[in-house]
């Protein structure tokens, strides 16, 4: 199914989560001078215009980044912080820096990024804004890596793109899940990806959606126990940022998202208690 457009959703409190725990992933990554290596199996647009009607229509940037931002964080969670410094920019210029934005914000000569995506306007979207400079350095030269682009289905490129020549890095996933099989899709390609690059760092992102949950539940069980297998096992862990009372939504239409989360496998030092502190903090401002 192509029917997804983030453009009615870049810089709600799902990306909030997910951009804030890829924030702290990609700092853990730059602590040493080794080359990492990124796989974006679900690039999206790379860059979202926050004045777009789409995301007018919604309002869902103006409860989320937009509300974020107009408050003194002096205080605020590292993870909340140094994403939302990464953001500061581009939200100045009515812009928001999605995933494949903010992996070459931090890639550095020598790192490697490898974007997936198959929705064609996303595609264009999405080549338009990685042959232009970092959208935050006006007037300065392309950045030192330029993302190799892959025009396919996400779930076969977390197949022929592991193992990677440089095997230090990160595997990042976030289907739309509108098709119920994503479910099964991204288990099953993550548990290929794992086998063929079993040091990798492994981030998904799922939504809580209460229709879903018994999927929800068996994907992440599953992937849990699939982490404990092999030579090298994993630790992992999810977290989880809450905004809605389910029971509440039963009568509203749409798809009843009242949250999301984030599991990760193989999970750099201190990432979990980093993130738990972060969703309780945005959970007391965000939660309605």
């Amino acid at each position: 199914m192509l029917s997804y457009q983030h453009e009615y959703h870049a810089g709600n409190h799902a990306d909030i989560l997910k951009h804030s725990c890829l924030c702290m992933i990609l700092e853990s990554l730059c602590k040493k001078e080794k080359p990492f290596t990124v796989i974006d199996l679900h690039a999206g647009a790379g860059v979202f215009n926050l004045n777009d009607e789409r995301a007018i229509k919604t309002g869902e940037a103006k409860s989320g980044i937009k509300y974020l931002k107009s408050l003194s964080l002096s205080s605020c969670p590292e993870a909340v912080g140094t994403y939302l410094q990464k953001e500061s920019a581009y939200l100045e210029q009515g812009l928001y820096a999605g995933t494949p934005e903010l992996e070459r914000l931090y890639a550095r000569k020598g790192d490697q990024i490898h974007l997936v995506e198959k929705h064609p306007q996303a595609l264009e979207s999405l080549v338009n804004n990685m042959s232009l400079p970092l959208h935050v350095a006006e007037g300065l030269a392309k950045t030192a890596v330029q993302p190799k682009i892959h025009k396919d289905d996400s779930y076969k490129a977390a197949d022929f793109l592991t193992p990677p020549l440089i095997k230090r890095g990160l595997i990042i996933a976030d289907p739309s899940y509108e098709d119920a099989d994503d479910y099964r899709k991204v288990t099953d390609a993550l548990k290929t990806a794992r086998k063929k690059w079993n040091t990798a760092i492994i981030a998904l992102w799922y939504p809580l959606i209460a229709r879903r949950k018994n999927e929800t539940t068996q994907m992440l069980t599953e992937l849990e126990d699939f982490g404990k297998l092999g030579t090298i096992p994993c630790e992992s862990f999810k977290v989880e940022l809450i905004v809605r009372n389910p029971d509440e939504m039963k009568e509203e239409a749409g798809p009843h998202l009242y949250g999301s989360g984030m599991f990760i496998m193989n999970p750099p030092y201190k990432l979990k208690e980093k993130m738990e502190y972060a969703s309780r903090w945005l959970e007391g401002l965000l939660k309605s």
